[in-house]
């Protein structure tokens, strides 16, 4: 016996066509402005009433290559191990329990009451054998195996999660593209793009239960897509996705899945794609995933400073996030340890606290990635702009809204980790920023390496 995909999971009715596509559009445009962060955190630690959090607006994500991803897959990918069946694997890492998963199951039929007549059940039974047909010949047309995502494993009929799952390969269709190599010499690569690209379906369909949560491995996945995208857009990816899932609902061949799922790429655009590769790539590779891994990605250093001023946790501590809760407004809520929140968050009396204009901002050398230009300012645009102009360098931001003697502080400690050129280091700065003979250097450097410490900043 098998499923067919028939009848609404969500609960609401489901969207005609035409105003899934406008919805869609709308996603599309949010994506594409820099508006300002709407959705508040809420911090708990379980210690007294939740730290409540307001994102700051105007926040560009974490911008990531095609090469930095390729070179950062190539590595990441290679502690993955392939799933003989990725469905059920993927069920069994973003779901915490076996009665989230019975849920999900439930919510997705695969406990049905066959309340429709006979009839539409045998139209539905050869919809499915239709599209299930048509997805073997797409992968016999790519030289692979018939069921070239492994998706066949739990019956001969593309059930929910397999359709959810074709679905995202085909939104991550032009970041596939380019980071073929990256899978090249490995046993089986087909088997590891298998068992990412479940991941990413069952992860993202995670959102869409009711009641929704993330813990465990899905709650540092979270944290991550936070840290890198924004709270912002990590909203509008789950209420794309659960457009998407409306549109899968409807869909009747291999042509509308398979737009559905390209409607989706669009809305995730390319830069996120990369994003949520990267991190599930990360986090499904090992126990540890992206406790361990995510200081030493690209990106990192702007994710550090966005996961505090998007959502009041330290990067570095990402592994102190216990779940992620998501309200039907968009209120998020994060379960952490107490040392996981950023000083930012903790508001007056945190004790740590700095608040003001004042930027700290890096170059690196083009060829070595080194850092070897470090600075302060209160005007990012206009300073970027002159050092390009004076010195051919660019520059990013790795601590903003800090006070003018903290972005010194940090300054001097960047100078000491890093070291200046005429005494062996790798920073063209001529002079310190504060003194050695100053007073205050030993008291200044404590704080400034406190702050790098709250970003996780690791140095070179």
């Amino acid at each position: 016996m098998f499923t067919c995909f028939v009848g609404s999971r969500l609960t609401h009715a489901r969207p005609v066509a035409h105003i899934i596509v406008l919805a869609l559009v709308a996603l599309l445009l949010s994506l594409a402005g820099c508006g300002t962060a709407t959705h508040v955190v809420r911090l708990d630690t379980g210690r007294d009433r939740p730290l409540v959090f307001t994102p700051h607006g105007g926040e560009p994500p974490v911008q990531l290559s095609e090469g930095e991803l390729e070179e950062s897959l190539a590595v990441l990918a290679r502690d993955v191990r392939p799933a003989a069946n990725p469905l059920q694997n993927a069920r069994r890492l973003m779901f915490d329990s076996p009665r989230q998963e019975e849920v999900y199951l439930e919510w997705t039929g695969r406990r049905p009451k066959l309340d429709f007549a006979e009839e539409a059940a045998r139209r539905a039974a050869r919809e499915c054998l239709a599209l299930t047909h048509d997805y073997g010949r797409w992968c016999e047309r790519q030289e692979r195996c018939r069921d070239c995502l492994s998706l066949l494993k739990e019956g001969p009929i593309l059930d929910v999660d397999g359709r959810y799952a074709l679905a995202m390969e085909f939104a991550l269709g032009t970041v596939w593209n380019e980071t073929m190599d990256a899978f090249k010499g490995m046993a089986d690569p087909d088997a590891v793009r298998a068992t990412l690209v479940s991941g990413m379906a069952l992860y993202m369909t995670l959102w869409l239960l009711p009641e929704p949560a993330s813990k465990g491995l899905a709650a540092t996945l979270t944290a991550g897509l936070i840290a890198y995208l924004g709270v912002d857009t990590v909203w509008s990816l789950i209420q794309g996705w659960r457009l998407l899932v409306a549109e899968v609902e409807r869909a009747t061949t291999f042509d509308e899945l398979r737009a559905a799922g390209e409607r989706f790429g669009r809305v995730m655009g390319k830069n996120a794609a990369r994003v949520f590769l990267l991190l599930t790539t990360a986090a499904m590779g090992n126990t540890a995933g992206l406790a361990v891994k995510g200081p030493g990605l690209p990106g990192a250093s702007r994710a550090a400073v966005l996961a505090q001023s998007q959502a009041g946790f330290r990067w570095a501590a990402v592994g102190e996030v216990r779940s992620v809760a998501v309200s039907a407004e968009g209120a998020f809520t994060i379960a952490l340890a107490p040392g996981a929140v950023a000083m930012s968050a903790q508001g007056p009396g945190g004790g740590n606290g700095s608040s003001g204009k004042t930027s700290v901002y890096i170059s690196r050398d083009k060829v070595t990635q080194e850092v070897d230009y470090v600075g302060i300012t209160d005007k990012m645009a206009r300073r970027s702009a002159e050092q390009f102009r004076q010195r051919g360098l660019h520059i990013d931001a790795l601590m903003e809204r800090l006070s003018r003697e903290d972005a010194r502080a940090v300054e001097q400690a960047l100078i000491e980790i890093h070291g200046l050129s005429k005494n062996g280091g790798t920073l063209m700065n001529r002079i310190n920023s504060i003194a050695r003979s100053n007073p205050k250097h030993a008291a200044a450097l404590r704080r400034g390496l406190e702050l790098l410490e709250s970003i996780g900043y690791t140095g070179p």
